[in-house]
């Protein structure tokens, strides 16, 4: 498989057209006589912008927490590598990264003092390969420019599960044996790709002709306004343009002269926004994301249907890239000579449910003695134990005071 342009997904996710990427995939471009660009397609929708960053806010959610179960220690242990390493950021770049992009890569190594440190991959400014044997990644190669300080220095990072090499220009400058079983750069894809074994996919690469011919379209919309606002003007009975005199609106000719607006009969337009509508109701059907923002005339079934789709999909991105942030984690504290099991990722729902209906669908359950109490308190976000021992607390203190005053009662009979 051919490497992919990353580039091209980036910039049709900031919405950048230029003419060579216009002319390759045959978008709206307009030259004038000079063959100087009068018209080139523009980003006049963010769909790209939009359905990416909807993806990326839903799978962290407000609240993000990554631990060791009943480990305290660990944890914080684990905190202050995050803190040392800006790792909040780090995580967030490393999802975003694989969104846009289909793929994406976290690395670990030391500093010359020893210290774990946790940096991101930039597929953008760097060119990342692996090397593969009976069907098994054994190598991964990592190669990119490092300025120093007026020129560029060549480096080629190659991370194996025994050793890890880094060159500069050519020569071996660190060569560290990897005791922990585990490459020290973790390649996560964002969707299988049927086309590679390892690379993935973005959601870019499947709806970026849509997005562009809707660009295309718009833009050649928008070109067509500018001609009727900015009409050419054929004058006739005149051998020489320079004696015809605009002042703002008013043309001022020789005698015998004649000026007429060249005029366009049809109109296009009503087609090509009916192309457009096509286009963009195509896309609002495959992309559940476009549904938060535009309920429209949406029925509830078709929103509840709109929702569960949602909701698979971003059920489906957290457990893709949570797993390249565990095994990062893991093997962090490895590094840091602290052994764990387990990382775990405490994280919202990916759409709230309503409160009230979810309670009464508890009770009713609880009624039904198809669920325990403890089920309902832990699913509404309560602890059992510790609710039960308040219970008992505060119905012994009323146990007392119904004591007390019996006695008070029968002292004063």
């Amino acid at each position: 498989m051919a490497k992919k342009n990353y580039q091209e997904l980036f910039d049709l996710f900031y919405g950048e057209y230029t003419p060579e990427y216009c002319q390759q995939n045959q978008l709206f471009i307009d030259y004038d006589s000079k063959n100087n660009i009068k018209h080139i397609t523009k980003s006049l929708i963010d769909y790209a912008y939009e359905i990416i960053t909807t993806d990326y806010n839903l799978i962290f959610g407000d609240n993000f927490e990554i631990y060791i179960p009943n480990n305290e220690n660990a944890t914080k242990r684990l905190k202050e590598l995050f803190e040392a390493n800006n790792f909040n950021k780090l995580a967030r770049l490393f999802v975003i990264q694989g969104l846009i992009l289909g793929d994406t890569a976290l690395k670990l190594g030391r500093d010359t003092d020893g210290n774990v440190r946790m940096g991101i991959v930039k597929l953008l400014n760097g060119t990342l390969d692996y090397v593969m044997e009976y069907g098994q990644v054994v190598a991964w190669v990592y190669e990119y420019s490092m300025k120093h300080h007026e020129s560029y220095l060549q480096v080629k990072e190659i991370y194996t599960k025994d050793r890890v090499q880094i060159y500069v220009d050519g020569k071996l400058k660190i060569n560290l044996p990897n005791r922990y079983g585990e490459f020290w750069l973790i390649h996560v894809a964002n969707i299988p790709s049927l086309q590679d074994p390892v690379w993935g996919e973005s959601e870019l690469e499947r709806i970026g002709d849509t997005i562009d011919e809707m660009n295309s379209t718009l833009s050649r919309i928008s070109a067509i306004e500018d001609i009727y606002a900015k009409p050419r003007i054929i004058a006739s009975g005149i051998r020489d343009a320079s004696n015809l005199r605009q002042e703002h609106n008013v043309w001022a000719t020789p005698d015998n002269a004649e000026l007429k607006i060249l005029e366009y009969n049809g109109n296009v337009i009503p087609s090509m926004l009916e192309k457009y509508e096509k286009l963009e109701n195509y896309l609002r059907n495959k992309c559940p994301e476009l549904i938060l923002n535009d309920l429209g005339n949406i029925s509830g079934y078709a929103l509840k249907l709109k929702l569960t789709k949602l909701i698979k999909k971003i059920k489906n991105y957290r457990d893709v890239y949570f797993a390249g942030i565990k095994k990062a984690c893991k093997l962090a504290l490895a590094m840091d000579g602290v052994v764990v099991d387990e990382v775990a990722i405490k994280v919202d729902p990916v759409i709230p449910a309503d409160e009230v209906e979810d309670l009464n669908k508890w009770i009713m359950l609880m009624q039904s003695e198809l669920v325990s109490r403890q089920t309902v308190a832990e699913a509404l976000g309560f602890d059992f134990n510790e609710e039960a021992r308040k219970i008992e607390e505060e119905n012994s203190w009323y146990m007392e005071l119904m004591g007390d005053e019996s006695g008070q009662k029968t002292e004063q009979e």
